[in-house]
Protein backbone atom coordinates (compact mmCIF):
# COMPACT_ATOMS: atom_id res chain seq x y z
CA UNK A 1 0.00 0.00 0.00
CA UNK A 2 1.30 2.83 -0.91
CA UNK A 3 1.73 6.13 1.30
CA UNK A 4 3.20 9.75 0.70
CA UNK A 5 4.67 9.03 4.47
CA UNK A 6 7.46 7.81 5.03
CA UNK A 7 6.56 4.52 7.44
CA UNK A 8 8.60 2.43 10.12
CA UNK A 9 7.33 -1.54 10.76
CA UNK A 10 9.03 -4.06 13.42
CA UNK A 11 7.83 -6.76 14.64
CA UNK A 12 9.49 -6.37 18.17
CA UNK A 13 9.12 -2.90 18.46
CA UNK A 14 9.66 -1.09 21.22
CA UNK A 15 10.12 2.90 22.34
CA UNK A 16 13.70 1.87 24.07
CA UNK A 17 13.90 -1.02 20.99
CA UNK A 18 13.42 1.78 18.56
CA UNK A 19 15.68 4.66 19.64
CA UNK A 20 18.42 2.97 17.62
CA UNK A 21 15.66 4.07 14.23
CA UNK A 22 16.33 7.79 14.82
CA UNK A 23 13.77 10.20 15.96
CA UNK A 24 9.91 10.04 17.31
CA UNK A 25 8.11 12.19 16.96
CA UNK A 26 5.98 12.28 20.80
CA UNK A 27 2.93 13.57 21.25
CA UNK A 28 1.82 12.06 24.98
CA UNK A 29 1.77 14.20 27.67
CA UNK A 30 4.19 13.55 29.82
CA UNK A 31 7.35 13.51 29.41
CA UNK A 32 7.25 15.79 26.16
CA UNK A 33 9.99 16.71 23.93
CA UNK A 34 12.86 19.20 25.98
CA UNK A 35 14.36 22.27 23.64
CA UNK A 36 17.93 21.34 22.97
CA UNK A 37 19.37 24.30 24.88
CA UNK A 38 17.80 22.61 27.98
CA UNK A 39 18.63 18.98 27.63
CA UNK A 40 22.44 20.62 26.86
CA UNK A 41 21.80 22.18 30.76
CA UNK A 42 21.19 18.63 31.62
CA UNK A 43 24.62 17.44 30.60
CA UNK A 44 26.73 19.38 32.18
CA UNK A 45 28.73 18.81 35.23
CA UNK A 46 26.61 19.19 38.45
CA UNK A 47 28.02 22.12 40.75
CA UNK A 48 27.76 21.91 44.60
CA UNK A 49 24.12 23.25 45.68
CA UNK A 50 25.36 24.30 49.19
CA UNK A 51 26.63 27.65 48.21
CA UNK A 52 25.92 31.25 47.93
CA UNK A 53 26.18 30.39 44.50
CA UNK A 54 23.64 27.94 44.49
CA UNK A 55 20.99 29.95 46.47
CA UNK A 56 20.59 32.67 44.47
CA UNK A 57 19.71 30.91 41.74
CA UNK A 58 16.99 29.25 43.90
CA UNK A 59 16.02 32.64 44.79
CA UNK A 60 15.63 33.39 41.23
CA UNK A 61 13.54 30.29 40.70
CA UNK A 62 11.12 30.80 43.50
CA UNK A 63 10.33 34.19 42.24
CA UNK A 64 9.79 32.65 38.54
CA UNK A 65 7.27 30.13 40.03
CA UNK A 66 5.77 32.92 41.96
CA UNK A 67 4.93 34.61 39.00
CA UNK A 68 4.07 30.94 37.62
CA UNK A 69 1.20 30.15 39.52
CA UNK A 70 0.10 34.09 39.93
CA UNK A 71 0.31 34.09 43.76
CA UNK A 72 2.00 36.17 46.39
CA UNK A 73 2.09 33.47 48.88
CA UNK A 74 4.86 30.30 48.54
CA UNK A 75 5.88 27.60 46.22
CA UNK A 76 7.63 24.30 47.77
CA UNK A 77 9.73 22.55 45.92
CA UNK A 78 10.40 19.00 45.74
CA UNK A 79 12.60 16.30 44.11
CA UNK A 80 9.84 14.30 43.49
CA UNK A 81 6.94 13.40 41.14
CA UNK A 82 3.28 15.22 40.81
CA UNK A 83 1.64 12.57 42.99
CA UNK A 84 4.25 12.74 45.70
CA UNK A 85 3.32 16.69 45.53
CA UNK A 86 -0.59 15.72 45.86
CA UNK A 87 0.36 13.31 48.51
CA UNK A 88 2.24 16.53 50.24
CA UNK A 89 -0.61 19.03 50.02
CA UNK A 90 -3.00 15.67 51.23
CA UNK A 91 -0.92 15.29 54.90
CA UNK A 92 0.47 18.76 55.14
CA UNK A 93 -3.29 20.22 55.23
CA UNK A 94 -5.56 17.01 56.19
CA UNK A 95 -6.25 14.41 58.61
CA UNK A 96 -8.57 12.47 60.46
CA UNK A 97 -10.50 15.31 61.53
CA UNK A 98 -11.42 16.68 58.45
CA UNK A 99 -14.07 16.16 55.86
CA UNK A 100 -12.85 16.35 52.39
CA UNK A 101 -14.74 16.49 48.95
CA UNK A 102 -13.42 14.84 45.99
CA UNK A 103 -14.17 15.53 42.61
CA UNK A 104 -13.69 12.56 40.61
CA UNK A 105 -13.73 12.37 36.50
CA UNK A 106 -11.09 10.30 36.05
CA UNK A 107 -7.99 8.42 36.69
CA UNK A 108 -6.13 11.77 38.63
CA UNK A 109 -9.27 12.59 40.83
CA UNK A 110 -9.22 9.26 41.63
CA UNK A 111 -6.04 9.33 43.16
CA UNK A 112 -7.15 11.99 45.69
CA UNK A 113 -9.56 9.55 46.39
CA UNK A 114 -6.62 6.68 46.68
CA UNK A 115 -4.48 9.62 49.20
CA UNK A 116 -7.21 9.97 51.31
CA UNK A 117 -8.08 6.60 51.56
CA UNK A 118 -4.00 5.75 52.35
CA UNK A 119 -3.96 8.47 54.99
CA UNK A 120 -7.54 7.58 56.49
CA UNK A 121 -8.76 11.30 55.62
CA UNK A 122 -12.65 10.98 55.34
CA UNK A 123 -14.27 12.11 51.76
CA UNK A 124 -16.76 11.37 49.85
CA UNK A 125 -16.89 11.98 46.25
CA UNK A 126 -18.80 13.81 43.27
CA UNK A 127 -18.27 11.53 40.26
CA UNK A 128 -18.35 13.44 37.34
CA UNK A 129 -18.87 11.05 33.99
CA UNK A 130 -15.91 10.92 31.54
CA UNK A 131 -15.51 14.25 29.80
CA UNK A 132 -18.02 15.76 31.23
CA UNK A 133 -18.11 19.31 32.73
CA UNK A 134 -18.63 19.48 36.92
CA UNK A 135 -22.49 20.50 37.57
CA UNK A 136 -21.98 23.79 39.45
CA UNK A 137 -25.58 23.98 40.85
CA UNK A 138 -25.34 20.29 42.71
CA UNK A 139 -21.34 21.22 43.57
CA UNK A 140 -23.00 24.08 45.79
CA UNK A 141 -25.73 21.84 46.73
CA UNK A 142 -23.31 18.95 47.96
CA UNK A 143 -20.92 21.72 50.05
CA UNK A 144 -24.49 23.30 51.33
CA UNK A 145 -25.19 19.78 53.22
CA UNK A 146 -21.69 18.29 53.91
CA UNK A 147 -19.84 20.84 55.82
CA UNK A 148 -16.69 20.28 53.82
CA UNK A 149 -12.97 21.38 54.83
CA UNK A 150 -11.57 20.97 51.39
CA UNK A 151 -12.39 20.63 48.21
CA UNK A 152 -9.80 18.61 46.06
CA UNK A 153 -9.74 18.45 42.43
CA UNK A 154 -7.74 17.99 38.91
CA UNK A 155 -7.93 21.33 37.03
CA UNK A 156 -7.13 19.13 33.68
CA UNK A 157 -8.01 15.65 34.54
CA UNK A 158 -5.46 14.67 32.13
CA UNK A 159 -7.29 10.49 31.42
CA UNK A 160 -10.02 12.22 29.93
CA UNK A 161 -8.73 16.07 27.98
CA UNK A 162 -11.25 17.69 30.22
CA UNK A 163 -10.73 21.49 31.81
CA UNK A 164 -12.76 22.06 34.89
CA UNK A 165 -13.43 25.88 34.95
CA UNK A 166 -11.49 26.73 38.33
CA UNK A 167 -12.43 29.85 38.51
CA UNK A 168 -16.35 29.29 38.83
CA UNK A 169 -15.37 26.15 40.87
CA UNK A 170 -13.14 28.56 43.44
CA UNK A 171 -15.94 31.12 43.61
CA UNK A 172 -18.56 28.23 44.67
CA UNK A 173 -15.62 26.78 47.20
CA UNK A 174 -14.70 30.33 49.22
CA UNK A 175 -18.45 30.90 50.05
CA UNK A 176 -17.86 27.78 52.09
CA UNK A 177 -14.91 28.56 53.46
CA UNK A 178 -13.23 25.34 52.04
CA UNK A 179 -9.52 24.91 51.77
CA UNK A 180 -9.50 24.48 47.64
CA UNK A 181 -6.69 22.05 46.68
CA UNK A 182 -5.90 22.09 43.18
CA UNK A 183 -3.90 19.42 40.94
CA UNK A 184 -3.12 21.70 38.00
CA UNK A 185 0.23 19.82 36.38
CA UNK A 186 -1.10 19.31 32.99
CA UNK A 187 -2.93 22.56 32.94
CA UNK A 188 -0.29 26.00 34.06
CA UNK A 189 1.52 26.91 31.15
CA UNK A 190 -0.75 25.80 28.89
CA UNK A 191 -4.16 26.87 30.24
CA UNK A 192 -4.62 30.88 32.06
CA UNK A 193 -4.23 30.06 35.51
CA UNK A 194 -4.57 32.88 38.12
CA UNK A 195 -3.72 31.33 41.58
CA UNK A 196 -5.35 34.15 43.99
CA UNK A 197 -7.27 35.41 41.82
CA UNK A 198 -9.17 32.61 41.61
CA UNK A 199 -9.32 31.33 45.34
CA UNK A 200 -6.94 28.50 44.75
CA UNK A 201 -5.49 28.17 48.37
CA UNK A 202 -2.85 25.30 47.33
CA UNK A 203 -2.37 24.21 43.88
CA UNK A 204 -0.03 21.01 42.43
CA UNK A 205 2.36 21.24 39.66
CA UNK A 206 5.21 19.19 38.28
CA UNK A 207 8.14 19.40 35.72
CA UNK A 208 7.38 17.01 32.90
CA UNK A 209 4.15 18.77 31.34
CA UNK A 210 3.72 22.26 29.73
CA UNK A 211 6.72 23.36 31.84
CA UNK A 212 8.63 21.22 29.15
CA UNK A 213 11.26 19.79 31.39
CA UNK A 214 12.22 16.10 32.34
CA UNK A 215 10.30 14.17 34.94
CA UNK A 216 11.82 14.56 38.74
CA UNK A 217 10.88 18.07 39.93
CA UNK A 218 7.36 18.64 41.59
CA UNK A 219 5.85 22.15 43.39
CA UNK A 220 3.30 22.38 46.24
CA UNK A 221 2.06 26.37 45.81
CA UNK A 222 0.38 28.06 48.93
CA UNK A 223 -1.17 31.35 49.06
CA UNK A 224 -0.88 33.21 52.32
CA UNK A 225 -3.86 31.80 53.48
CA UNK A 226 -2.78 28.48 53.22
CA UNK A 227 0.82 29.59 54.45
CA UNK A 228 -0.64 30.67 57.57
CA UNK A 229 -2.39 27.54 58.30
CA UNK A 230 0.49 25.75 57.47
CA UNK A 231 2.42 26.88 60.37
CA UNK A 232 -0.47 25.52 62.91
CA UNK A 233 -0.04 22.07 61.59
CA UNK A 234 2.82 19.64 62.86
CA UNK A 235 4.13 17.58 60.42
CA UNK A 236 3.00 14.24 59.70
CA UNK A 237 6.09 13.19 57.37
CA UNK A 238 10.12 14.11 57.26
CA UNK A 239 10.82 14.46 54.01
CA UNK A 240 7.31 15.81 52.90
CA UNK A 241 7.43 18.70 55.64
CA UNK A 242 6.41 22.08 53.73
CA UNK A 243 7.15 24.04 56.65
CA UNK A 244 10.56 23.01 56.29
CA UNK A 245 11.22 23.75 52.71
CA UNK A 246 9.81 26.77 53.56
CA UNK A 247 12.37 27.84 55.90
CA UNK A 248 14.58 26.61 54.09
CA UNK A 249 14.20 28.23 50.68
CA UNK A 250 14.26 31.40 52.85
CA UNK A 251 18.14 30.70 52.82
CA UNK A 252 18.10 29.76 49.11
CA UNK A 253 18.45 26.12 50.13
CA UNK A 254 16.62 22.61 50.20
CA UNK A 255 16.11 20.64 53.58
CA UNK A 256 17.43 17.49 51.35
CA UNK A 257 19.28 17.39 48.16
CA UNK A 258 17.63 18.66 45.37
CA UNK A 259 17.75 17.01 41.95
CA UNK A 260 20.51 20.11 41.26
CA UNK A 261 20.60 19.35 37.04
CA UNK A 262 16.92 19.59 36.90
CA UNK A 263 16.74 22.77 39.14
CA UNK A 264 19.54 24.01 36.61
CA UNK A 265 17.36 23.72 33.78
CA UNK A 266 14.04 25.17 35.84
CA UNK A 267 16.48 28.05 36.27
CA UNK A 268 17.15 28.41 32.46
CA UNK A 269 13.03 27.34 31.73
CA UNK A 270 11.20 29.86 33.89
CA UNK A 271 13.76 32.63 32.37
CA UNK A 272 12.50 31.72 28.93
CA UNK A 273 9.02 31.69 30.35
CA UNK A 274 9.94 35.75 31.26
CA UNK A 275 11.35 36.48 28.08
CA UNK A 276 8.63 34.95 26.04
CA UNK A 277 5.90 35.71 28.82
CA UNK A 278 3.67 33.89 30.41
CA UNK A 279 0.30 34.84 28.26
CA UNK A 280 2.32 34.50 24.73
CA UNK A 281 2.84 30.75 25.96
CA UNK A 282 -0.46 29.88 27.00
CA UNK A 283 -1.72 31.38 22.99
CA UNK A 284 0.98 29.21 21.62
CA UNK A 285 -0.54 26.05 23.33
CA UNK A 286 -3.88 26.96 22.27
CA UNK A 287 -2.83 27.64 18.76
CA UNK A 288 -1.88 24.06 18.87
CA UNK A 289 -4.39 22.98 20.10
CA UNK A 290 -7.42 24.66 17.67
CA UNK A 291 -5.19 24.04 14.80
CA UNK A 292 -4.95 19.91 15.55
CA UNK A 293 -8.52 20.13 16.40
CA UNK A 294 -9.36 22.09 12.85
CA UNK A 295 -7.16 19.45 10.53
CA UNK A 296 -8.63 16.36 11.89
CA UNK A 297 -12.21 17.59 12.01
CA UNK A 298 -13.37 15.70 9.02
CA UNK A 299 -11.98 12.35 10.53
CA UNK A 300 -13.73 9.81 12.19
CA UNK A 301 -11.82 11.41 15.01
CA UNK A 302 -13.99 13.30 17.39
CA UNK A 303 -12.97 15.61 20.40
CA UNK A 304 -14.14 13.51 23.34
CA UNK A 305 -14.34 16.20 26.30
CA UNK A 306 -17.27 19.11 26.41
CA UNK A 307 -14.41 21.30 28.04
CA UNK A 308 -11.04 21.11 26.00
CA UNK A 309 -7.05 22.15 27.54
CA UNK A 310 -4.87 23.44 25.87
CA UNK A 311 -2.55 20.98 26.46
CA UNK A 312 -4.24 17.87 25.03
CA UNK A 313 -7.20 16.60 22.91
CA UNK A 314 -8.69 13.42 23.80
CA UNK A 315 -9.81 11.79 20.36
CA UNK A 316 -12.77 9.49 20.48
CA UNK A 317 -12.01 6.76 17.81
CA UNK A 318 -15.46 6.45 16.49
CA UNK A 319 -15.88 2.69 14.44
CA UNK A 320 -11.81 2.23 15.41
CA UNK A 321 -10.52 0.21 18.26
CA UNK A 322 -8.25 3.18 20.01
CA UNK A 323 -5.39 0.54 20.83
CA UNK A 324 -5.18 -0.40 17.14
CA UNK A 325 -4.85 3.45 16.59
CA UNK A 326 -2.40 3.83 19.17
CA UNK A 327 -0.17 0.79 17.45
CA UNK A 328 -0.34 1.66 14.15
CA UNK A 329 0.90 5.24 14.84
CA UNK A 330 3.58 3.32 16.68
CA UNK A 331 4.43 0.68 14.27
CA UNK A 332 4.10 2.71 10.81
CA UNK A 333 4.73 6.25 11.46
CA UNK A 334 7.24 6.08 14.63
CA UNK A 335 4.79 8.46 16.34
CA UNK A 336 3.73 8.26 20.13
CA UNK A 337 0.81 9.07 21.41
CA UNK A 338 -1.27 8.35 24.26
CA UNK A 339 -3.75 5.55 25.00
CA UNK A 340 -7.17 6.38 27.13
CA UNK A 341 -7.18 5.56 30.58
CA UNK A 342 -9.29 2.56 32.18
CA UNK A 343 -12.52 2.29 30.32
CA UNK A 344 -11.47 4.66 27.78
CA UNK A 345 -8.40 2.69 26.61
CA UNK A 346 -9.99 1.19 23.75
CA UNK A 347 -12.28 4.54 22.69
CA UNK A 348 -9.87 7.25 23.30
CA UNK A 349 -6.43 8.20 22.34
CA UNK A 350 -5.07 11.28 24.13
CA UNK A 351 -2.46 13.93 21.56
CA UNK A 352 -0.84 16.38 24.01
CA UNK A 353 0.56 19.92 22.20
CA UNK A 354 2.87 20.54 24.96
CA UNK A 355 6.71 20.74 25.25
CA UNK A 356 9.11 21.18 21.76
CA UNK A 357 6.77 20.76 18.60
CA UNK A 358 6.21 22.57 15.42
CA UNK A 359 3.93 22.26 12.34
CA UNK A 360 5.79 20.14 10.67
CA UNK A 361 5.29 17.58 13.45
CA UNK A 362 1.97 18.26 13.88
CA UNK A 363 0.82 18.31 9.81
CA UNK A 364 2.67 14.54 10.19
CA UNK A 365 0.14 13.38 12.87
CA UNK A 366 -3.00 14.79 11.24
CA UNK A 367 -1.94 13.00 7.80
CA UNK A 368 -1.36 9.64 9.89
CA UNK A 369 -4.72 10.09 10.93
CA UNK A 370 -6.02 10.91 7.70
CA UNK A 371 -4.40 7.53 6.32
CA UNK A 372 -5.85 5.15 9.44
CA UNK A 373 -8.92 7.12 8.44
CA UNK A 374 -9.34 6.12 4.90
CA UNK A 375 -7.87 2.56 5.33
CA UNK A 376 -10.60 1.66 8.36
CA UNK A 377 -13.25 3.14 5.99
CA UNK A 378 -12.20 0.99 3.22
CA UNK A 379 -11.64 -2.35 5.11
CA UNK A 380 -15.34 -1.50 6.63
CA UNK A 381 -16.80 -1.80 2.45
Amino acid sequence: MSSSLTRFKSPHTSFAHAVEFGDWKVFVPGPVPIESHLLAIGNQQLPYNRTEAFSEITHEIQLGLLQLFQTEGSVALLTASGTAAMEAAAINFLDVSTKVLVVNGGTFGQRWSDLCTVHSIPFEELCVPPGADIDLSQLESILLKGRFSALLINAHETSTGHLYDIEAIGKIVRTHGCLFVVDAISSICADPFTMDAWGVDVCILSSQKALALPPGLSFVALNRRSVALLEKRKPKSLYFNLKDYLANQLRGQSPYTPAIGLMLQLHQRLADIQSQTLPVLVAQHKQRAEHFRHAIQDLAFAVFPSRCSNAMTALACEGMDAGQVVERLRDHYRIIVAPGAGSLKSKTIRVAHMGAQNPNDVGFLTQALAEINATSRRTKR
